[in-house]
């Protein structure tokens, strides 16, 4: 496995080990290191960089979630306890966070959400159609990471002739490993680039504004105040990193999953009805978001003596994928009853676009299949994952 875990000692009586989230590793390789952890710890502490902990016990997962006033979001990367950029409104704790999540509601609510269906559904189906005659595709590059990149761009009111540089910059920004990219130099050229085009697009609205998400945010108040330039700029770049990952990584995972399992993959064809537990459970069982919080105060959690200004690592999959959760975790089950996971993370800060997420997912899978039933992975290639965000790197399918 690729991804270090190497012993290191003790640290205040709790297990402490060399770990690297940063490296990939072989497909699922991650989730399973989750597992084992899960079963022997209930948290330990990592002597990378200038360490932090890590929490392994389930339930101690999401009561840090909830917990916001021990556990802010004001940093939320463990090698970065005090980033240098602000995402707005997730690097906010409440009051304020709910402030700008009221705002955003009206664009991302169920009703809102549910209206763009018909235009998601086009743009996931002209995307496929690109594709289906040539019989084999890398579909993260031709299908995963394109198709909702342009739903954000469009929601955002973005020329699309800009996507070519957007997705370039998506892969310099989080598909890089940290043997490509060690000290980070291109993936900060990438951020530069990505702020300096958000500050010409504010500039560009307050001269002439439009029907976008970005104009209308520029008429939003909080306390009685116009939303400056500068928190609006901080929006436009969570906004890009939360619509250019997430969903990605889902339906490349979806695909991957149909593309291994052909008897699952049959049923959803033969019964459509199936997606949408089926997505969930994908969410679920693949979990690959690792959120992490700073600590305001001294608190044990997970056994770990935690101070306060200390980073805490908080990985959903030992919650979505804990045996006392959920029978038989590790399954993808399209009949379960129980779909209450976190993946979309748990508290104040849950993922807003979850809607809209939850949508793009429902909507991709439903028609690859109604133009791709039958496909099988690609022979001769090594399936590996990502590091931080469980991605994997590639995925080449054949119909």
């Amino acid at each position: 496995m690729s991804t270090s875990l190497e012993p290191d000692g003790t640290h205040e009586g709790v297990p402490a080990y060399h770990f690297d989230n940063r490296l990939g590793g072989p497909v699922l390789s991650h989730q399973e290191r989750w597992d084992e952890m899960a079963r022997s710890h209930s948290g330990f502490r990592s002597t990378v960089a200038r360490g932090f902990w890590v929490v392994t016990d389930g339930p101690a997962v999401q009561e840090a979630l909830q917990d916001w006033r021990t556990f802010s979001n004001k940093s939320v990367t463990v090698l970065e306890p005090d980033p240098r950029f602000l995402w707005i409104p997730e690097m906010l704790d409440p009051p304020l966070h709910n402030k700008w999540r009221r705002l955003l509601g009206k664009d991302f609510s169920p009703g809102a959400v549910a209206a763009r269906e018909a235009e998601v559904r086009q743009v996931a189906g002209e995307t496929i159609d690109l594709i289906k005659g040539d019989g084999t595709a890398d579909v993260l590059d031709a299908f995963a990471r394109r198709f909702p990149t342009v739903i954000f761009m469009r929601l955002m009111g973005l020329p699309e002739e800009d996507l070519p540089t957007f997705l370039d910059w998506i892969h310099e920004l989080l598909h890089l490993s940290h043997r490509e990219d060690p000290d980070a130099v291109r993936q900060m050229t990438a951020m530069k680039a990505v702020s300096a085009y958000f500050e010409e697009q504010i500039a560009l609205r307050r001269e002439a504004p439009r029907d976008d998400l970005l104009s209308r945010a520029m008429s939003w108040e909080i306390d009685g105040e116009r939303i400056n330039d500068r928190d609006l700029h901080a929006f436009c770049i969570l906004m890009f990193q939360a619509g250019f990952d997430t969903v990605p990584i889902s339906v490349g995972w979806a695909l991957y999953h149909f593309a291994t399992h052909p008897e699952l993959r049959r049923a959803i064809v033969a019964d459509p009805s199936l997606i949408a537990t089926g997505v969930e459970e994908i969410l679920r069982v693949y979990s690959f978001v690792i959120p992490a919080r700073k600590a305001t105060r001294d608190v044990e959690i997970g056994g770990c003596p935690v101070k306060a200004g200390e980073m805490v690592m908080l990985p959903l999959s030992v919650t979505n994928r804990d045996p006392d959760r959920y029978e038989d975790p590790l399954t993808v089950d399209p009949h379960r009853t129980t779909t209450n996971h976190v993946a979309f993370g748990s508290g104040p800060h849950r993922c807003l676009g979850s809607h809209l997420a939850r949508l793009e997912l429902n909507v991709a899978v439903e028609e690859w299949h109604k133009r791709i039933p039958e496909y099988r992975l690609a022979p001769d290639q090594e399936l590996e994952e990502h590091g931080n965000m469980y991605g994997l790197k590639s995925l080449r399918l054949t119909w």
